[in-house]
């Protein structure tokens, strides 16, 4: 059991991942990411990871695939503001 809040998880996440893609201009690894939050001072088992990023990609904000057998990559999705 997590001793995270599961909107502060998904908010340090989504964080991590605008920092490291650039603003969505790259994908990052699952173990970018972990590496990035340990650097940070946030510890995050792997599962929960997962679990989060799924929460996101189910909100539309991240697109995820699999890069390897055992790897994924993960690819923040910019939204284009229209103008009316």
């Amino acid at each position: 059991m997590s001793v995270w809040s599961e909107s502060t998880m998904l908010n340090i996440v989504y964080e991590a991942l605008k920092e490291l893609s650039k603003g969505g201009k790259e994908p990052v690894t699952e173990s970018q990411i972990l590496s990035y939050l340990a650097r940070n001072g946030y510890s995050i088992s792997l599962p929960d990871l997962v679990k989060s990023l799924m929460r996101l990609e189910l909100l539309g904000l991240v697109y995820v695939t699999s890069s390897t057998k055992e790897e994924r990559m993960v690819k923040l999705l910019v939204r284009q503001e229209t103008t009316s």
